[in-house]
């Protein structure tokens, strides 16, 4: 027997829940929501199971290989767009081929969980939220090893420990590898997902915490979703990152600063600075005397490599105010002197930009340092934050090499 997976694309009323992995991938209770399908056809006794994937289809194909942990046989496809049901059924069942199931289990859409077609995921926060809590007594008792159910409605994954002084109110689930502090109150309705950490105090209602987050002592999640650093109250819809990492962050922060210059642009920066220091307090002068701000400052994020949410390190830089050309930025030599800027890199972006970085090619921008210039200066680009800039900023960051640098540094300063 053979049938078709749909996985489902953008859904932006639950955008911040593909943030990291594609909606087909998301963690439920330990395991990705395609694993839960993949696991009812082969008890309906599917033997082929093609995948088509829009969002990330590297990713989906890394995590379900060819489908041998379920006896079947598993083809993930890379589509440009998500497919309806008819559409697929139209393209990818042969009408001459009699072993498919009868319709609709021969193409299914995973946007709901087997047998929950009541409950969808991806309208709302509040319907994904419902859903999980109605699929809880389901997963919890099928096709898992290890788990313990410490107390009716209660279960705890292997290798977890949790504090004897800790309440866990009915229903919740711990997975596999996760550390629940002293006088911690969990639950109900509180999903803590594989290799979270609950420092001590911490109280969870109504909501549930990703794989591989830090919740620290005495905070309180009620009616939340919270993965790293990323905060939504899914009553409402609001979104929030949470700065502060001793309240919540992502544990596999295996992030690195990105190296902005080397020594030798450094020091071409502080000689750069102090040869036109002079023009740079005639500058100050005139702005002094005519009681005219000298100087704007900007806050911007801080580039970093990451694989879990958006970076939040933040630090000030400032621009020549009243200043046109090149010259503007004079005081960003120093920036580069730090090792803040480089050179050549993509532009700053405020927290409230990054925040709007949605996709992993929007999020390449920050993949790159800094720089004084960059590709879509070169490129003549008005818009600070538009779709050119970020197409600019995406490219910088894959194809970045010396002769590039060179090439947009002549293009962006010489007329």
């Amino acid at each position: 027997m053979k049938t078709l997976l749909i996985c489902p694309a953008d859904r932006p009323a639950v955008s911040a829940l593909a943030e990291t992995v594609p909606l087909a991938l998301l963690p439920v209770m330990g395991k990705p929501l395609l694993a839960y399908w993949l696991e009812h056809l082969a008890d309906l006794g599917i033997k082929e199971v093609r995948v088509l994937a829009t969002d990330r289809p590297e990713q989906v194909r890394a995590e379900i290989g060819h489908g041998e942990r379920w006896g079947m046989e598993v083809e993930v496809v890379p589509v440009l767009r998500e497919l309806s049901v008819a559409e697929a059924r139209s393209k990818y069942r042969p009408k001459d081929e009699a072993d498919w199931p009868a319709e609709p289990r021969d193409v299914q859409l995973v946007d709901r969980f087997p047998g929950l077609e009541q409950y969808p995921l991806f309208d709302t926060y509040t319907g994904w939220v419902s859903a999980v809590q109605a699929w809880l007594p389901h997963s919890a008792t099928r096709h898992r090893v290890g788990v313990r159910e410490i107390k009716p409605r209660v279960w705890v994954g292997l290798r977890s420990r949790v504090s004897e002084s800790a309440k866990m109110t009915a229903p919740c689930w711990i997975g596999e590898n996760v550390w629940v502090g002293s006088h911690a109150k969990i639950g109900p309705y509180a999903i803590l997902e594989n290799r979270v950490v609950v420092e001590s105090g911490v109280e969870v209602a109504n909501s549930a915490i990703g794989p591989e987050t830090f919740v620290g002592a005495f905070t309180e999640l009620r009616d939340s979703l919270a993965w790293g650093s990323t905060l939504v109250n899914w009553r409402n819809g609001s979104r929030t990152s949470v700065p502060d990492a001793f309240l919540m962050c992502s544990l596999n922060r295996h992030t690195r600063r990105q190296k902005a210059g080397n020594w030798l642009g450094r020091l071409a920066a502080g000689v750069l600075m102090l040869v036109t220091s002079p023009v740079a307090a005639l500058y100050f002068l005139t702005a002094k005397l005519r009681n005219q701000p000298s100087l704007r400052e900007f806050i911007a994020v801080r580039p970093q490599l990451t694989n879990g949410p958006s970076p939040t390190e933040t630090f000030h830089y400032y621009e020549l105010a009243n200043c046109r050309g090149f010259f503007r930025g004079w005081p960003q030599l120093l920036n580069i002197m730090r090792g803040d800027f480089a050179w050549v890199g993509n532009r700053p972006l405020s927290p409230a930009e990054v925040a709007q970085l949605e996709s992993e090619f929007d999020r390449l921008w920050l993949a790159a340092p800094i720089g004084l210039v960059s590709l879509a200066d070169a490129e003549g680009v008005v818009g600070a934050f538009n779709d050119d800039a970020r197409a600019c900023a995406s490219f910088y960051a894959v194809r970045a090499s010396w002769r590039l640098d060179l090439s947009i540094l002549a293009r962006a300063l010489l007329p």
